[in-house]
């Protein structure tokens, strides 16, 4: 067997390289954006949870609540990786009746648990993302709980 050029090498271990950081800053992105939209999601339900009254503003303020462990998660997977989370941000919520807020933070929901479970296989991070699955799961099954007890 012929030794390797170290040229040849260098250039190898260059690309390879390359590589494992274009791969790091795809996640990087990917955690960003995941984590942004769990913003707004829950930007949207501590608003329904301030002008909800009776059990469905109790409905509202568990969706928030489960939203804010979505995000302290993500947040905690940026960590982990070494990505910058991002700052924390006060978004506004959709002024939007309550009704629609919620079947759009519905199909925005079912998606995110498809997003999580694909990524469920992740060497690193694939259990978290995997729980995060289910967690969106219990939120559909909340939206669609208060859907049903809106007037």
């Amino acid at each position: 067997m012929e030794p390797i050029d170290a040229k040849v090498e260098q250039q190898v271990w260059q690309r390879v390289r390359g590589r494992e950081e274009d791969a790091g800053k795809s996640q990087e992105q990917d955690l960003r954006m995941l984590t942004l939209r769990a913003m707004e999601a829950g930007a949207d339900y501590r608003h329904l949870a301030g002008t909800l009254t009776g059990g469905n503003r109790e409905l509202a303020r568990r969706l928030w609540e489960n939203q804010s462990r979505i995000v302290a998660c993500l947040r905690g997977m940026a960590r982990l990786t070494r990505s910058p989370a991002g700052k924390a941000k006060t978004l506004e919520p959709s002024k939007d009746p309550a009704e629609k807020v919620l079947r759009r933070r519905y199909h925005q929901a079912r998606k995110a648990v498809t997003e999580y479970a694909a990524r469920g296989l992740d060497p690193q991070l694939g259990l978290v993302f995997r729980t995060l699955s289910q967690w969106e799961e219990g939120q559909c099954a909340l939206i669609a709980q208060l859907l049903g007890l809106l007037p």
